[in-house]
């Protein structure tokens, strides 16, 4: 009876120092599986073949951080992963552009990138402008082109400089919605006015924009005169 318990009690302890090895070896796997470098290469053979090389052109390149940030988001890739991946599709310029950048400063996705377009001095205009001209893609759902959409327009609102002040968007919409019918002496006109403002995101604000028209207007001589409809082909000047 005895040497059946002691069996058994043997057994019992085999089992559990099994088991207990079982839980290192698993424990072991599972912190491999979250080393940097595993992660950065199971990410790097995910992303192979999706991510197009940046391209050269500064208005393209909008359209490319958004291709980027929605391939990001769909695969759920973590933040501090994002520049490293991004990395190998810079075009030669950006690259180094970041080789003498603050070290410090380039491990933040979103910090480089907004760095990145900064330095490449795109104005407002230029985020406007993309954000009412592109058009939905054949390969892409309209979640995905909301998306874009939403995107560039938040480059447009982070280039103003509303921040998340409702009443200040509703002033740049308004902004933007008198300037888009001025004709061209008065267009040009705000856009020199705009070039003192650049500290203030490049814009006046819908009240002083009001202002700077209507005393431009009444202090000209013979203001050329404009009707309703004549700015339907107008240019905007951004």
């Amino acid at each position: 009876m005895q040497e059946k318990e002691r069996q058994r009690q043997d057994e019992m302890k085999l089992k559990e120092q099994e088991l207990e090895l079982r839980r290192v070896i698993a424990e072991r796997e599972e912190r491999h599986k979250e080393s940097p470098a595993v992660k950065l290469k199971l990410w790097g053979d995910a992303l192979r073949n999706t991510i197009s090389r940046m391209p050269n052109e500064p208005t393209e390149i909008v359209s490319w951080f958004i291709s980027v940030d929605r391939l990001f988001d769909q695969l759920a890739v973590p933040a501090d992963l994002r520049v490293i991946l991004m990395h190998p599709y810079l075009n030669e310029w950006v690259k180094n552009l970041m080789s003498h950048s603050d070290p410090d400063k380039l491990h933040d996705y979103k910090v480089v990138k907004k760095f990145l377009l900064q330095e490449m001095q795109l104005t407002p205009g230029v985020y406007l402008d993309k954000f009412n001209s592109i058009s939905k893609e054949s390969n892409e759902t309209y979640h995905q082109f909301g998306n874009r959409l939403n995107s560039l327009f938040e480059y447009y609102v982070d280039s103003r400089q509303v921040s998340n002040d409702y009443n200040n968007l509703l002033q740049l919409v308004i902004y933007d919605r008198i300037k888009s019918s001025l004709p061209t002496f008065l267009a040009r006109h705000v856009l020199a006015l705009e070039a003192s403002a650049v500290d203030k995101g490049g814009w006046l604000g819908h009240q002083e924009l009001i202002n700077a028209l209507d005393a431009y207007v009444a202090g000209m001589k013979n203001p050329p005169k404009t009707h309703g409809n004549a700015q339907k082909n107008a240019k905007f000047i951004c």
